[in-house]
């Protein structure tokens, strides 16, 4: 019989569990269990093979917020209506002729999903009557907006995809992994179903809305969300976002750690391939590598030991791009090297965020021009936007700076 590498780490975990504690054959196990899990890494097994993708020149990925997006638009002053008309524009302002954006990603969750699901919640549906009295304005009016395009028979993510596809862009998904807002617009029935599976009890970085994934029913679940999604929306692929947020596993070793979640990717991988055959065509697979909550900079060494082992995805064939991003804020200090020194086969994007910190506005069009231009000096293959909107969330509102699209990178 024939195993893959990832078989034999399964094998050899589960043989460690059996032996008694102390005996010393679990010695021997857990130093197996390493090396089997440095093999996979290093040497890709015989029957797993890239997606044969064209390698295509991403210079700019956009990144749309599914939430933010659909309660503001373009001369809206705060939260707003919107019409098909206004979604289908949302794509008209970043993939304008001259826009050097060549991949757009639309976000369609945040452990809630964002559209009527057979799988998961629904955003907003399981908060009371008293939370919804206490809503911002902005979830009020998202909610409003996108009930009245369900009602309608109109889904918003599907007209973006398409209305991308139709400027000549790539048309990505992208899935927060572990979104840990933790408002309760986000509550989903299956956190309340297993609240011990959380990762802990305190509000965003104490975990409170993360799951934790080193149990298989929670990997299963967020499988079959994102399985879902994928055969939802007529897209070129999906992104996993890793760093939304980025924890994943309440204990374990590394290499439990990584065995566990490469089967998720692994799985989802396979979904893709299946799916692409039967749309005739392969369907991309990109991953948003964790960070370090802006701690320290994210590197290699740092994904994998909370469990995401991304140059191993990429040798064994099923990651066809990563982006390195920061959490939240712009450091201006992405070890990009480091990155493309563990990963060489596929592009590797460097990500800008929105600000600098300190309270400040979001970046402007200069200052994103040079964080663009000093992310493809350190060798990234192209940049990627994140929350490139917010202006229009600002108390006084304004747009962002669409401009440095067209010149965004242009070193690349």
């Amino acid at each position: 019989m024939l195993f893959t590498h990832v078989t034999w780490i399964m094998l050899l975990s589960h043989a460690s569990v059996m032996i008694r504690p102390h005996h010393p054959s679990l010695m021997i196990a857990v130093v197996l269990l390493s090396a089997a899990t440095r093999i996979m890494a290093a040497d890709p097994p015989a029957h797993a093979t890239a997606s044969k993708l064209p390698q295509l020149s991403r210079r700019v990925l956009y990144n749309f917020d599914g939430w933010s997006c659909m309660s503001t638009k373009a001369g809206g002053k705060g939260p707003v209506p919107v019409s098909v008309d206004d979604v289908k524009r949302l794509i008209e302002e970043v993939a304008y002729e001259g826009s050097r954006v060549d991949t757009v990603l639309v976000c369609i969750n945040a452990q809630v999903m964002f559209y009527p699901t057979k799988i998961g919640t629904m955003r907003g549906t399981l908060s009371t009557l008293e939370e919804r009295a206490n809503w911002p304005a902005s979830e009020t009016q998202l909610l409003q907006n996108l009930r009245a395009f369900y009602d309608a028979g109109v889904d918003p993510y599907a007209i973006m995809l398409a209305e991308t596809k139709r400027r000549g862009r790539e048309a990505l998904l992208t899935f927060r992994m572990n979104d840990n807002h933790s408002n309760d617009f986000l509550r989903t029935q299956f956190v309340l179903d297993h609240l011990d599976w959380r990762l802990g009890t305190e509000p965003y970085r104490g975990k409170k809305g993360a799951l934790d994934f080193g149990r298989s029913e929670v990997r299963d679940t967020i499988f079959r969300l994102i399985e879902e999604a994928v055969r939802r929306y007529d897209c070129d692929g999906i992104e996993l976002d890793f760093n939304r947020s980025p924890a994943f596993f309440s204990d374990g070793t590394t290499d439990e750690r990584v065995l566990k979640m490469n089967s998720l990717v692994e799985r989802v991988r396979k979904m893709l391939d299946d799916v692409g055959r039967e749309r005739g065509r392969q369907l991309v697979l990109g991953v948003r590598v964790p960070s370090n909550f802006g701690r320290t900079p994210p590197t290699p060494d740092t994904a994998r030991q909370i469990g995401c082992d991304v140059a191993a995805w990429v040798k064994l064939g099923w990651v066809d791009c990563v982006t390195v991003s920061e959490f939240l804020l712009e450091r201006g200090d992405l070890p990009i090297g480091l990155w493309k020194q563990a990963i060489t086969t596929v592009p590797v994007y460097g990500g800008i965020e929105c600000t600098k910190g300190g309270g400040g506005k979001t970046l402007t069009a200069d200052e994103y021009r040079d964080s663009a231009t000093q992310l493809i000096k350190a060798g990234a293959d192209g940049v990627y936007l994140f929350n490139f909107f917010t202006p229009r969330e600002e108390e006084v509102p304004y747009e962002p700076p669409f401009e440095v699209l067209r010149d965004l990178g242009s070193g690349a």
